[in-house]
């Protein structure tokens, strides 16, 4: 298909009229950015807004690297070396629709990056811990860059020599995950990759904090936890049903998918759109026809009830079910375990011992009935399901019919895997999309993430980093390395879910239980561009007892180094502090797009790093110098060097980019269009799961069953509420809805994303909590009974923590359910050492990570932290 591009000329010196003041907003002007030859046109000639011409000198592209998904381009302007305005795309054409192209413009956040860039908490100097003290009381003293080195490189030389590479992690972390050179993100495309890479390798992890249970678990229903239509293709839905999709507050930006569901809005006002989440969502309140409030973590009821309604009522395809799907009748159900047997360790629970058999009747359709294995438990109505999930039978039914008049379309959002039944409500969301036949047309979906389209270029956004250097042949979680710094010995295949994994980073499964181990405990972490350890991480009490461990031959952590812009709380909790770069202060690379629109932005740096902050290549470099690498690390290039690599790698690709770098930096912009049909994905002859068919029972899950350990060695509590189960069904699971615990801590406790930052990311920016400061959604039944009132200050309790902020008295959450926007920074009242890691200390940062629990799913090892009962109180 033939690709049409647009170049954005050269960004030059010219003065425009704005807001009066620096931090004014100025008016948005439209057309090409002049060439660099152009003069500055006339003042009268420009639209009067009042206020005075803003003066600047230069104004140079680049983008905000934030996990948002989006990296919207931003230009940057400069007076006398200093950025004075953050600006959107407006440049260009503004046209949606196939063949034409349209503006990536930021949204707020990314506006108000000068209060990032000259933030109050800008890390100024290379800093030690100061010896004696705890990580988390944040006492640090200023050190040099050669001091700073040095004690890293020695560190980590005495590391390799006692316990080998074995013992190195890169933390998660997306706080520049737009970046090609800086990104931090995935962790194996990093500086500190390359680095570690060619000093024999580290420890790695699979899977991530947004995706950590529908990676792995979705694809034990179907063998695939990402394709879906694009989201373009839903002006061909009749109806539109968004599981805990909220991408007004996570995606929200103009090139992002609120923008294009607000276009499916417009162009398809008929569809019905509905929204199942525990809280009435800026996503609901903007584009749905329908709200049905949900109690958190009981999806699968849902669809069992829908499902058991359709089934009975005869609205489902017989013929179409045994064709296409294993698990689902009684009458097949033996055949049907045996075309689902895992056979290689490609997938999970190998049996090469063959023992492992299913007696009973196990099916879907017996647990419908409550018959067979499920004998007892009841039938699997409507009103069953209400009872569970809050939701009216009539309401359920509603929806189920829905289903069978299509085309409809489902999405389901990342927040109802983070529970601690997650993996069970992915696979059911995306089973009542495949069994209604919604799958493989236009106008219906598989139930995964939305797909969002894009002409992408083919220039790397990354450089190489050596995976086949990588010694370490195991890896972990990304949820469990806390439990690699404690006790590493109990870490195995059968009680964490470590995994072998070969230079491409492919993971593979055990052949037998318990033969996958760590081989030494975590004693080093590199931690840069996140805040997860402090942050999106869980149980920050539990955490910062674990990160004050002695340093101990199989437990406690020697040294972590952060590197950062900003004194953030995981900063806080390190040994080395370095401080790093904005965006703004280096170059470097970054593609996006979505729909009918790509770009490649090439980022100029804007200003001079600010104090003594260095881009994370340099601090590479300087550490690769210390273990005799540098030549191996640089290849003789620089920063700007690997971009024009870059480029020449896209050009021999085939991107329509300029005849040299040079006109390539100068241009900074560059975007492209096609006239492809929206994507559908299909439904495949044969899926990617054992049988090649949908695996309404999973052999993979029974048999994991039955091999693994769920109480992780002895160190997770046997009490039941942990499960695996072959069907994707729901079940008492730990802190939900049923738990015992909710006699003391009644209300369920989730956390949701809200406008003002990503994750963590701009949670420092006071722009940002103006706007909407950091509050505990409560209903307003529930708060009235409480005797809590609109901005009253409370306290939300769990058996992990407390956390003060002020309460949102709303109906736009069920009763009995609160929320707490994620990302808020910990701010603890004391950080005296003799308190650092007492739950008692209460954290007036509204910090849910405070709260919630950092036990492992039961598949995937991940994180169930949507999965919390609390108290509330007034303070």
């Amino acid at each position: 298909m033939e690709k049409t591009a647009q170049t954005f000329g050269a960004l030059s010196r010219r003065s425009f009229l704005g807001l009066a003041g620096v931090t004014g907003v100025g008016v948005a002007l439209t057309g090409c950015a002049p060439t660099a030859q152009t003069d500055a046109p006339e003042e009268e000639s420009l639209p009067v807004t009042g206020g005075e011409p803003l003066d600047y000198d230069t104004v140079t592209w680049s983008a905000c690297h934030v996990n948002c998904g989006s990296r919207c381009p931003l230009k940057t302007y400069v007076k006398d070396g200093q950025v004075v305005r953050i600006d959107i795309d407006s440049d260009g054409d503004d046209e949606f629709g196939p063949g034409k192209i349209y503006q990536m413009r930021s949204c707020v956040r990314g506006r108000t990056n000068r209060q990032r860039i000259y933030s109050p908490d800008r890390i100024q100097k290379p800093l030690k811990r100061v010896e004696g003290t705890k990580r988390g009381e944040g006492k640090y003293e200023e050190i040099s860059w050669d001091e700073a080195i040095e004690l890293i490189a020695t560190t980590m030389k005495e590391i390799k020599e006692e316990y080998g590479n074995d013992a190195f992690y890169i933390q998660y972390g997306t706080g520049v995950l737009g970046g090609t050179v800086s990104k931090s993100w995935h962790p194996d495309s990093t500086m500190f990759a390359r680095l570690m890479n060619l000093w024999g390798g580290y420890l790695r992890q699979y899977a991530d904090y947004s995706t950590g249970q529908i990676t792995w678990e979705m694809p034990l229903f179907n063998g695939d936890a990402w394709s879906n239509n694009e989201v373009t293709d839903l002006v061909n839905s009749k109806n539109i049903v968004l599981f805990g999709n909220n991408p007004a507050n996570t995606r929200m930006s103009g090139s992002a998918m609120q923008y294009l569901l607000t276009r499916v809005r417009q162009d398809n006002p008929e569809a019905t759109i509905v929204v199942v989440d525990p809280h009435l969502s800026d996503t609901a309140v903007g584009v749905a026809n329908r709200w049905i409030p949900i109690r958190p973590g009981t999806d699968a009821a849902l669809v069992a009830g829908m499902i058991q309604y359709l089934f009975a009522e005869g609205k489902l395809d017989e013929d179409f079910l045994r064709s296409k799907f294993v698990g689902f009748f009684s009458d097949s159900f033996a055949e049907d375990v045996a075309a689902a047997e895992p056979a290689s360790t490609a997938f999970m629970g190998l049996d090469t011992s063959g023992k492992l058999k299913v007696k009973g009747d196990m099916s879907y359709e017996a647990y419908l009935a409550g018959t067979g294995a499920y004998k007892g438990t009841g039938e699997k109505t409507p009103e069953w399901a209400a009872a569970i999930t809050g939701i009216p039978a009539a309401v359920i039914r509603e929806l189920a019919d829905l289903y069978v008049d299509g085309p409809t379309a489902t999405i389901q959002g990342w927040g109802p895997q983070r529970h601690s039944n997650g993996g069970n409500s992915s696979r059911a969301i995306a089973m009542i999309a495949a069994i209604t036949g919604n799958v493989g047309i236009s106008g219906g979906g598989t139930g995964a993430r939305e797909g969002v389209g894009g002409v992408p270029y083919a220039t790397p956004t990354a450089i190489p980093c050596f995976p086949e250097k990588n010694t370490v042949d195991v890896c972990v979680s990304f949820f469990d390395w806390y439990q690699a710094i404690e006790d590493y010995t109990v870490m195995n295949d059968a009680t964490w879910g470590i995994r072998h994994i070969d230079e491409t980073g492919a993971t593979s499964y055990a052949e037998e239980p318990g033969t996958i181990a760590l081989k030494a405990p975590i004693k080093f972490i590199w931690n840069y561009g996140s805040n997860v350890m402090m942050g999106q991480h869980a149980d920050i009490n539990d955490s910062l007892r674990i990160y004050n461990l002695p340093d101990e031959k199989d437990s406690g952590v020697r040294m972590i180094v952060t590197v950062d812009p900003w004194m953030t709380p995981t900063a806080m909790a390190s040994d080395i502090i370095l401080p790093g770069t904005t965006p703004f202060e280096e170059d470097d690379l970054t593609t996006g797009g979505t729909a009918w629109t790509g770009f490649i932005c090439c980022e100029s740096k804007a200003i001079e790093p600010l104090f003594e902050a260095k881009p994370v290549y340099e601090i590479c470099t300087l550490i690769a110098d210390k273990l005799g690498l540098k030549d191996e690390f640089t290849e003789g290039k620089s920063q700007l060097d690997w971009i024009e690599w870059c480029y020449e790698q896209g050009k021999e690709a085939g991107d329509d980019l300029p005849a040299t770098f040079e006109e390539f930096r100068a241009g900074g912009l560059f975007k492209q269009t096609d006239d492809h049909e929206p994507a559908v994905a299909p439904l495949p002859e044969a899926l990617a799961t054992p049988s090649g068919k949908y695996e309404v029972f999973s052999k993979q899950a029974y048999n994991l069953s039955k091999q693994w350990d769920l109480t992780g060695g002895g160190v997770i509590p046997d009490d039941g509420r942990d499960q695996i189960t072959a069907l994707p069904i729901w079940y008492d699971h730990f802190e939900g809805f049923g738990d015992p615990l909710r006699q003391e801590y009644p209300f369920q406790l989730i956390g949701h994303h809200t406008k003002t930052r990503t994750h963590s990311s701009y949670g420092n920016v006071p722009w940002m909590s103006s706007v909407a400061p950091q509050q505990c959604w409560i209903n307003d039944g529930d708060a009235a009974t409480l005797g809590i009132a609109q901005d009253d200050t409370v306290i939300v309790s769990t058996e992990r923590g407390r956390s003060q902020m002020t309460a949102k008295v709303t109906n736009r959450i069920m009763p009995g359910v609160v929320s707490v926007p994620q990302g808020a920074w910990y701010d603890p009242e004391t950080r005296d050492g003799a308190t650092i890691g007492d739950r008692a200390v209460l954290d007036r940062g509204g910090c849910i990570s405070v709260l919630t629990s950092s036990r492992p799913t039961p598949i995937s090892k991940g994180n169930g932290v949507h999965s919390n009962l609390c108290k509330i109180e007034k303070a």
